[in-house]
């Protein structure tokens, strides 16, 4: 996938959410799709828009305990911007390894 993006604090404390359980983080892949939710859900207000990276995410992660943690990829399209109106995605959607391993071997001029 290209450049994904998702909410983060000042604190650097990413915007989740919990579904069935399991902690999730709303993903969007567009900063313009991220600015309308955030425009029709006052909560989110306190967040700033940050690209998704893999250090990030490995952070996150670790700062939760470890805990499964799962992406949810909101609709671009949803007029109503509504937070439940999204696909699961995985990290592996987000970063594939065939990107990952192609960006460490790059020529060099």
């Amino acid at each position: 996938m290209s450049e994904m993006f998702v909410l983060r604090r000042a604190n650097g404390e990413l915007f989740t959410d919990v579904n069935n359980g399991r902690i999730t983080i709303p993903v969007w892949s567009s900063e313009e799709g991220l600015a309308r939710h955030k425009e029709r859900n006052p909560e989110l207000m306190t967040f700033l828009p940050t690209q998704l990276t893999r250090s990030l995410i490995n952070k996150t992660v670790s700062g939760l305990g470890g805990q499964d943690v799962g992406f949810f990829l909101l609709s671009e399209d949803d007029p109503a911007a509504d937070l439940d109106d999204g696909t699961p995605i995985s990290s592996e959607d987000i970063f594939p390894a065939s990107e990952v391993a192609g960006q460490r071997v790059q020529p060099q001029s």
